[in-house]
């Protein structure tokens, strides 16, 4: 199953948001600037999915703090600019985006 990324309109995945990728194809970006961007995003995304799914494991139940219904959506947003932020932050990033984009740097013209 493909799916273009130039006509995709909103897509979520687990609370993250994935419009920053209908701007990939910059004609203005090199190959490999181009790269060192998409690999940044996909780190951000993986980021935010993984503290969502961590979020999922904390027992709400028997907590003595009460969240409101509208605290999810506030989350998911929380959890996508913090993965932004680390993906993008030279001193925090986990080194997804550095080893994608090593990987990858030989298959791109400049």
């Amino acid at each position: 199953m493909s799916m273009n990324i130039n006509n995709a309109n909103y897509i979520t995945t687990g609370g993250v948001s994935l419009d920053s990728l209908d701007t990939v194809r910059n004609p203005n970006l090199t190959g490999k600037q181009q790269l060192q961007k998409v690999s940044k995003e996909f780190e951000a995304i993986f980021v935010a999915k993984m503290l969502s799914t961590l979020d999922k494991t904390v027992d709400r139940e028997n907590s003595m703090f009460k969240e409101s219904k509208y605290m999810d959506s506030l989350k998911s947003v929380m959890y996508a600019d913090i993965g932004k932020n680390i993906a993008n932050s030279p001193t925090t990033s986990i080194g997804i985006a550095k080893q994608i984009y090593e990987q990858m740097q030989h298959t791109v013209s400049d």
